[in-house]
């Protein structure tokens, strides 16, 4: 059967605990993920201004690797690398438990919510960003083979897939029980298990990337709100009820569109979009004379404290505690 392993830098003073993190990843769950990933393994920064903690539990799962990571408030970066023609990287399918993270790759970004997953491509740079911590199960994949689902997998990776529903939710729920079941897996039935999960990532990936023509008018209809959400941020008047008036559609069909969404309301939506924009003005040197409070007014809030409470909320730390870090 497989043997899972537990390691922690909870225990050790403060200051060492993210070079250690940082040692750990390299040496337990970089060398499962290619020579490029084991050398480098990128570049970790903690956020919050608490002490640092995370732990791994990891094992070998067939020709895959399976790991549960739990970390404090944190941003990783993995650079550009030189990538090894002898052995591909593998693909990392990582799926979120609590509470939400956010990924880019390729010019590609989205949002985990619990029980949502993303295919990464090892080899590729890539970022996450997880403000309020984050508990999640990774399991490596090797990379297809077949040139058709290797097209597949380039289209779908990157992308959020919705745990919720169709093939997403079977993934994340076999993926959720591999690892809890992991010491009780007998070792011939390891690769067996992984195929499967391979699979039915794959269907997942192919009900994304071929959506039904209603699929693409929802998309487009959402896009649409999105787009006027975006120009009219800084409006503290702004409201579904006027997106539905400037979008020229029902109040209805304006919350209807974010039923899907893991925000689950369009005022939601406004709201983690307003924090963003403050975010990224308080980490710009231009706005070193403004006051927080002035930033905030900007995006469309109207109360400080309402501001405050929302930021950390969003982000898990205070707009002042978040300005000194950045």
């Amino acid at each position: 059967m497989p043997h899972r392993a537990y390691v922690s830098v909870n225990t050790l003073s403060p200051g060492e605990r993210l070079p250690s993190w940082r040692n750990m990843i390299s040496r337990h769950l970089g060398q499962n993920m290619g020579e490029e990933l084991e050398h480098d393994p990128g570049r970790w920064a903690a956020e919050g201004g608490a002490p640092f903690t995370g732990s791994l539990e990891f094992g070998a799962l067939g020709n895959g690797f399976l790991c549960r990571m739990v970390a404090a408030p944190h941003r990783f970066v993995r650079p550009a690398v030189e990538l090894s023609t002898s052995h591909p990287s593998p693909l990392m399918l990582l799926m979120q438990q609590k509470p939400v993270s956010f990924f880019e790759q390729s010019g590609r970004t989205g949002q985990l919510a619990p029980g949502d997953w993303c295919l990464l491509d090892t080899g590729r740079p890539f970022a996450l960003h997880n403000p309020s911590g984050c508990d999640q199960i990774v399991l490596t994949l090797p990379p297809p083979e077949d040139a058709a689902l290797a097209d597949l997998v380039v289209r779908g990776s990157a992308k959020r897939c919705d745990g919720r529903g169709g093939s997403a939710r079977l993934v994340q729920t076999i993926l959720r029980e591999a690892y809890r079941q992991f010491d009780r897996v007998p070792a011939h039935a390891t690769n067996t298990l992984v195929d499967a999960i391979c699979g039915m990532a794959w269907n997942a990936l192919q009900e994304f990337s071929d959506p039904s023509a209603s699929d693409l008018h929802q998309s487009a209809h959402l896009l649409r709100i999105k787009q006027f959400i975006e120009n009219h941020l800084a409006d503290p008047e702004l409201s579904p009820d006027r997106v539905a008036q400037g979008c020229g559609c029902s109040v209805r069909s304006v919350y209807r569109a974010f039923a899907e969404e893991h925000m689950g309301s369009p005022m939601d939506h406004i709201w983690h979009r307003r924090v963003a924009q403050c975010a990224s003005a308080m980490r710009n040197p231009a706005n070193d004379k403004q006051s927080i409070t002035e930033i905030a007014l900007a995006w469309g809030f109207s109360s400080s404290s309402h501001f405050s409470r929302t930021f950390k909320q969003s982000l898990g730390v205070s707009p002042k505690l978040y300005r000194t870090q950045h």
